[in-house]
């Protein structure tokens, strides 16, 4: 691409990079297009923008680039009224008093409910809170790259396993001012359309509990596809025995949803479950001074009618019926490691060893435990493409077996 920026250079050698809706955004997208026939997808990754807006300006050779369709003068920031600012700033500060979720998305639904006309963009709303002086957005630079560079199967698990994935964890032990504790929640999250984010109070981590939730997901949301679930003892089962399948994972296939195990220490890998455990404690227990359990039940049970009405979730028409012909499958995320004194890299599941090419070590990998055909299949990411790099016989342990058949064998 370098060869292809230098249409835009300046007379410093400096790539020029105009505002990503400027007319010379415009013409260059176009220009890589139809001249050097670079790929739609890739454009956009370059150029960084969306893929519609590549697709909107290479409909045509020879388009109009200059064409404005804003409604508003060329060259000017659309001029928002001092009524439309007020409205905002009335709205930000009441919800700061009576609300947990302040931000954009939550004063665009309050104008919703109050006004008639229609609100602003949500990045105007955005930039005028901003310039209001009352943004409380978080200036941490974020951590990005690692799971990227270290090949995370991200693509695989969101868009080529396909269907809805679902991650859910407990949160971590909390007090009550009086000694009452410790007390256990646990939440689940879904970050596509429709988004779900929802929290219920648990009476410990067990793997009983952990069932309990899991079955209320199922029955009074949604059936998904998939359980992205962390290797927390009460999922996983057995610390010793090897290849079996705990009490939860069996529940789990038996309702025909595929676990899909995160890599152990690695909470990135669980991002978005990660991030609402993050706006639990923000936006609710660090905001509330609970008097009681019973006060705490009540405001947790408002917390999450109020999540879900700014996640905007809808549940689905009709449940998910089964499938008869439904193929049981267990996944694992897994980091290769380096086995000391050996050549080779590994990684451990359901307490076995599966060893792997040397060049693996450090990258992150994806396995698949079918187990009808008791075959384990090792997938290695890269650009978003997934190859086998490992597949062998992997029989499930007998005493487990005996459980499964009739139920999911």
């Amino acid at each position: 691409m370098a060869e292809i920026h230098k249409i835009y250079s300046n007379n410093d050698g400096k790539i020029i990079y105009e505002e990503k809706k400027s007319i010379k955004k415009r013409e260059r997208v176009n220009i890589l297009y139809y001249r050097y026939g670079i790929p739609k997808e890739k454009i956009a990754k370059e150029e960084k923008v969306s893929l519609n807006f590549v697709k909107r300006w290479i409909q045509e050779e020879d388009m109009d680039f200059e064409k404005d369709d804003r409604g508003w003068p060329k060259g000017k920031l659309r001029k928002w009224d001092r009524k439309t600012i007020e409205r905002i700033e009335r709205i930000r500060k009441e919800l700061e008093r009576t609300s947990y979720y302040i931000g954009s998305t939550a004063i665009e639904m309050e104008w919703r409910k109050r006004y008639p006309e229609p609100p602003p963009p949500l990045r105007t709303i955005g930039r005028i809170v901003s310039e209001l002086g009352l943004s409380t957005k978080d200036k941490k630079k974020r951590e990005t790259g690692a799971a990227r560079y270290l090949c995370y199967p991200e693509h695989t698990i969101y868009n080529l396993l396909g269907n809805r994935v679902i991650e859910v964890d407990f949160i971590g032990e909390r007090y009550l001012t009086g000694g009452i504790g410790p007390l256990n929640f646990f939440g689940f999250s879904c970050k596509k359309p429709t988004k779900l984010r929802y929290y219920m109070r648990v009476e410990d981590q067990s793997s009983s509990e952990l069932k309990r939730c899991l079955k209320y997901l199922i029955e009074e949301f949604e059936r998904p596809h998939y359980i992205k679930i962390d290797n927390c003892a009460a999922a996983k089962g057995s610390l010793s025995g090897k290849r079996t399948i705990s009490k939860v994972v069996l529940y789990l296939l038996e309702q025909q949803v595929i676990p899909i195990f995160s890599v152990p220490r690695r909470p990135f890998t669980q991002a978005s479950i990660e991030g609402s455990n993050s706006v639990f404690s923000k936006k609710f227990w660090n905001r509330i001074d609970f008097k009681s359990l019973d006060h705490l039940d009540e405001k947790l049970e408002d917390f999450n009618e109020v999540t879900l009405r700014y996640k905007r979730y809808k549940r689905p028409e009709e449940p998910r019926k089964l499938d008869e012909n439904f193929n049981p499958k267990i996944y694992f995320t897994r980091q290769v490691q380096e086995k000391e004194g050996s050549d080779v890299g590994y990684i451990k599941l359901v307490n076995e060893e599966i060893f792997v090419e040397r060049k693996f070590i450090k990258y992150f990998v994806l396995a698949e435990w079918d187990l009808k055909s008791e075959k384990l299949l090792v997938r290695f990411e890269q650009e978003k493409e997934s190859k086998i790099i490992k597949e062998i016989d992997f029989k499930i342990n007998e005493t487990t077996r005996k459980k499964c058949v009739g139920r999911i064998l």
